[in-house]
């Protein structure tokens, strides 16, 4: 589902305003939230050789900074110590953000990813903006020319089915998989 949340939270008496935020208040939420705006985590040995993996093909804010970074970078031997060192800063992040959520606390995380955590003790209000559930039209199937295999999105969100695979071999599978994924995303 496409919910954004408006939040208000009280630092040092002074009330802050957030708007159109995402808002992380258990497991559940943070798994959805992964799903659907981080959604691959993974760069293979193969994929750092490749030079291919890094122009206009990340799947996540991970791949995305790498790709940006190490696009730049044609020997191959140094993108895997550079990615090494942006996967382990996506790990901290990752890590942070979780053991927040074990705590007890909450999440407001923005559109780019910038986050802070509600601590128990703070004051804050919460107003849901109900967005719309995904529908079968959200769905888009593509495959790159000369390309063998078959993408799918729903909205903008990268679909990935249970095995993991973010690639099909027929558009059918591709928009099966779509399908199943889209009630993932809606199931609260």
């Amino acid at each position: 589902m496409k919910t954004k949340y408006n939040i208000k939270v009280k630092f040092n008496e002074h009330w802050m305003e957030y708007t159109n935020v995402d808002f992380i208040d258990s497991l559940e939420s943070y798994k959805k939230y992964m799903i659907e705006f981080n959604n691959k985590f993974t760069v293979s040995e193969s994929e750092i050789k490749n030079l291919k993996t890094f122009i206009g093909h990340g799947h996540s804010m991970i791949t995305g900074i790498s790709g940006m970074t190490c696009g730049m970078i044609h020997e191959k031997e140094k993108r895997g110590p550079m990615l090494f060192n942006l996967k382990l800063l996506h790990a901290t992040v990752l890590s942070d953000q979780l053991k927040h959520i074990l705590n007890g606390d909450k999440l407001v995380i923005n559109k780019n990813g910038g986050y802070f955590a509600i601590t128990n003790n703070q004051e804050y209000e919460v107003v849901k903006i109900d967005g719309d559930n995904y529908i079968e039209k959200d769905i888009k199937v593509k495959r790159w020319f000369g390309g063998k295999h078959y993408y799918a999105k729903v909205g903008n969100v990268d679909v990935i089915d249970d095995y993991g695979n973010v690639k099909w071999k027929t558009e059918k599978r591709a928009r099966e998989s779509a399908v199943k994924f889209i009630n993932e995303l809606n199931t609260n």
